[in-house]
């Protein structure tokens, strides 16, 4: 059974973003979710992209969601702390995804409007202001 509906995927798909789903999981991941150059390093490097993982829950278009996962493993190039980064790491093909914890209002959410454009809005909002701690 699909994670998303149909116009998710025409959506994902018309991004340019490549996804992977796990349906036991009920993750999606996104393969190459585009960050800001300057500012996340992994290893020491300057990174431009990142695999996001999703939970999606059964009922995700009347509730969205407030955490999502990353790999890999990365921090702020000014080097100060993400806040509510890392912990309950989730395991997909392997690699451990470190959790942002983020918590957005129940109203910034419109049940059965809103969709994974949303979803992708959040996440690129939060990785733009990693010192956000909502």
């Amino acid at each position: 059974m699909a994670l998303l509906f149909e116009e998710d995927y025409d959506l994902l798909t018309s991004s340019g973003l490549k996804i992977e789903e796990d349906e036991l999981g009920r993750f999606l991941i996104i393969k190459n979710f585009p960050v800001q150059e300057d500012l996340y390093l992994s290893q020491g490097r300057p990174i431009t992209d990142l695999e996001v993982l999703l939970i999606i829950p059964p009922n995700y278009n009347t509730s969205g969601g407030d955490m999502f996962w990353t790999f890999p493993d990365i921090s702020r190039a000014d080097g100060k702390p993400i806040p509510n980064y890392g912990g309950d790491p989730r395991i997909y093909d392997s690699k451990s995804y470190n959790r942002w914890s983020r918590h957005f209002r129940a109203a910034s959410w419109l049940a059965k409007v809103d969709n994974v454009q949303k979803i992708l809005s959040r996440v690129e909002w939060a990785l733009k202001n990693p010192q956000a701690n909502l």
